[in-house]
C-alpha cells in the first residue's frame, strides 16, 4: 500500500452526508488528497489499480491526480474531507486506497462527537476534525503491529522484526483475496517458515490470525449493517458467502444469520 508521510495535515473542506443514494459523478480526479470515512452504509471504489468494496469502519483515502471511480450499493452515510499536507518529517503516515479500523466502539464514538461541529464555519471545524482524524490514525497505527494480538498478553512474547512485518502484510490484505505464500514469498522465506516464525512470536499460525480478522469483521457487519451474507463475505476476503458459513460454523459455531438475529438490539 502506497502512501504519504506528512508532519502537518490540513483539512480544506468537509462535507457530512446522509443516506446519500448516488455520487453525482462515477470519476472524479482531485488536486487534493481526499478521504472518505464510511458511518454506515457501502459502495464499491476503484483508485487506480486498487479496487474494493468500503462500508462502517473502512476508510478510503485518494492521493491527488489519481482516478477515482465509484458507486453506492447501499445508502451511504459518510464524512468527505479534502486534505492538504505540510512539511516533511514522518510524525503522521497517510496510506491511499482502504484501511479498516478494527475498534469500531471508538471510532463510533469519534462519529457523535464529530457531528456536533458539523454546521460550524470552516475554520472553527477543521480544527476539531483534524483532532478526530489523527486520533483515527493513531487507532490504525496500533492496530498495525504496536500492540498485542487478540488473546496474547502484553509482553509476553517479542516477536522477531521480519514478524511484525508480515503481521502487517496480513492486517492490509486481510480484507481481500490473497495467498499467505505469497506473503512468505515476499518475505524471502518458505511458507513453512512463515508459519513456525508467526507462531513462535505471537502464539497463532498466520492462517489462524488472518480468520480471526475477518470473523471480526464479518461480526461486526453482521450487527452494524444490512448487507447481505454474500456482500459480507466480499468485504471480509472469502470468495463468496458459502465459504464465510462454513468458516462461521466452524469457528463460531453457529451460523451468520444466527449471530446477526442473537446480537441485534
Amino acid at each position: 500500500m502506497q502512501g504519504a508521510l506528512i508532519s502537518n495535515l490540513q483539512v480544506r473542506s468537509i462535507v457530512y452526508w446522509e443516506n446519500k443514494d448516488a455520487f453525482l459523478h462515477y470519476e472524479d480526479i482531485y488536486k487534493v488528497w481526499v478521504m472518505f470515512m464510511v458511518e454506515s452504509g457501502s459502495f464499491d471504489f476503484e483508485i487506480g489499480e486498487t479496487r474494493g468494496t468500503a462500508t462502517f469502519g473502512d476508510v478510503v483515502i485518494c492521493p491527488p491526480d489519481t482516478p477515482f471511480r465509484r458507486v453506492i450499493v447501499t445508502p451511504l452515510t459518510f464524512y468527505y474531507f479534502e486534505l492538504f499536507l505540510e512539511g516533511t518529517d514522518r510524525e503522521a503516515f497517510i496510506p491511499s486506497g482502504k484501511v479498516s479500523i478494527r475498534n469500531t466502539a471508538r471510532l463510533a464514538q469519534n462519529f457523535t462527537v464529530m457531528k456536533k461541529w458539523k454546521s460550524w464555519p470552516i475554520l472553527v471545524k477543521a480544527l476539531k476534525y483534524k483532532h478526530y482524524i489523527q486520533d483515527i490514525w493513531l487507532i490504525y497505527g496500533d492496530e498495525c503491529g504496536e500492540g498485542s494480538l487478540p488473546g496474547e498478553p502484553g509482553g509476553a512474547r517479542k516477536p522477531e522484526p521480519l514478524m511484525h512485518q508480515a503481521q502487517l502484510m496480513i492486517q492490509q490484505q486481510a480484507f481481500r483475496v490473497f495467498n499467505l505464500k505469497d506473503i512468505a514469498a515476499a518475505l524471502g522465506i518458505s511458507p513453512v517458515q512463515l508459519t513456525k516464525k508467526f507462531s513462535a512470536s505471537f502464539g497463532m499460525n498466520p492462517l489462524s490470525y488472518l480468520t480471526s480478522l475477518r470473523l471480526a469483521k464479518a461480526k461486526q457487519l453482521l450487527i452494524e449493517t444490512d448487507l447481505t451474507i454474500e456482500h459480507i463475505s466480499e468485504n471480509c476476503g472469502y470468495q463468496n458467502g458459502f465459504y464465510l458459513h462454513r468458516m462461521f460454523v466452524k469457528h463460531e459455531h453457529t451460523t451468520p444469520s444466527h449471530y446477526r438475529k442473537s446480537h441485534r438490539i
